[in-house]
C-alpha cells in the first residue's frame, strides 16, 4: 500500500508540474492556459500511468493474505514446539489441503487427541483461495480437504515403537496396532499426524508449503540449517 501511494503521489507531482509548464507557456505573452482536449488527454495519460502501476504492484507485489497465513503456521509450529518442551509432552500436526491442526498424544490413553486445552492450537482452516502442499522426509504427502476429516469413537493407535521418539519415518507411524477405547469424542483424532513435535523440541523432517490455488505465489516453511523453523521468501511463478 506504501508503495502505491508513493508512485502514484511521483506520479501526480509529475503531472501537475508538466500541467504548470503547458500552462505557463500557452497563450500571448505567456499568458493563457491549455484546452480542454489537452486536459482531457493529461486525464487520460494520468489513468493510464496510474493502472498500470497498480497492476504491476498487484502482480509483482506483496501478497499480504499469504504471508500472513505463513507467519501464523510459522509462530504456532514455533509456540507448540516450546509446549513440547515445557510439558515434556509429544505434540503433532495433521495437515490438509485447506487447513491444519494440532493434536497432543496422550500417554495413558494411548491415542492422539485435540488440544482442547489451548485454543491457539485448535483446527484452522485457510482462506478461500489459499491451500497447502506437504513433504515428510523429501516424500510428497496426499492431503485432504478438512471437511473429510470426522471424529469417530475408535482410538488412534500408539506406534508399535518402543517410543515416539523412535519414530525416524512414516513407515514407522504406519505399523501399529488396533485397540478400541471408549473415549469421548474430543479426546479423539482419526488419523495419526504426519508431522511429529517431540518433547525436546524436534521436529520430523518435513516443508509446508502455502500457495495461492492457481501456484502463481507461495511460501514454503521449513527448517534452517540451525534447526529453526522458519518461512522462506515468498516465490512468485513466472510465465
Amino acid at each position: 500500500m506504501t508503495l502505491r501511494r508513493s508512485a502514484l503521489g511521483t506520479v501526480t507531482s509529475r503531472i501537475a508540474h508538466g500541467l504548470r509548464l503547458l500552462s505557463n507557456g500557452r497563450g500571448p505573452a505567456g499568458k493563457g492556459g491549455f484546452t480542454l482536449i489537452e486536459i482531457l488527454v493529461v486525464v487520460v495519460i494520468v489513468g493510464v500511468i496510474s493502472a498500470g502501476i497498480l497492476l504491476s504492484v498487484t502482480l509483482t507485489g506483496r501478497d499480504r493474505e499469504l504471508e500472513k497465513e505463513s507467519e501464523r503456521l510459522v509462530t504456532l509450529v514455533n509456540y507448540a514446539r516450546e509446549q513440547a518442551e515445557l510439558q515434556t509432552r509429544d505434540y503433532g500436526l495433521l495437515f490438509y489441503d485447506d487447513g491444519y491442526q494440532f493434536v497432543a498424544y496422550d500417554v495413558r490413553r494411548e491415542v492422539w487427541r485435540d488440544v482442547y486445552e489451548d485454543d491457539a492450537l485448535r483446527l484452522r482452516k485457510l482462506p478461500d483461495g489459499l491451500g497447502l502442499k506437504l513433504v515428510v522426509e523429501a516424500r510428497p504427502v496426499v492431503l485432504v480437504p478438512t471437511a473429510e476429516s470426522k471424529p469417530t469413537a475408535k482410538s488412534t493407535p500408539k506406534p508399535d515403537v518402543k517410543s515416539l521418539k523412535d519414530v525416524t519415518s512414516l513407515k514407522d507411524l504406519s505399523a501399529t496396532t488396533s485397540k478400541d477405547t471408549s473415549l469421548s469424542l474430543k479426546d479423539v483424532k482419526p488419523t495419526t499426524p504426519q508431522v511429529i513435535i517431540f518433547s525436546n523440541g524436534d521436529l520430523t523432517s518435513f516443508e509446508i508449503r502455502v500457495e495461492r490455488e492457481d501456484g502463481v505465489r507461495s511460501v514454503t516453511l521449513t527448517q534452517d540449517e540451525k534447526g529453526q523453523f522458519i518461512a522462506k521468501p515468498m516465490v512468485e511463478r513466472t510465465t
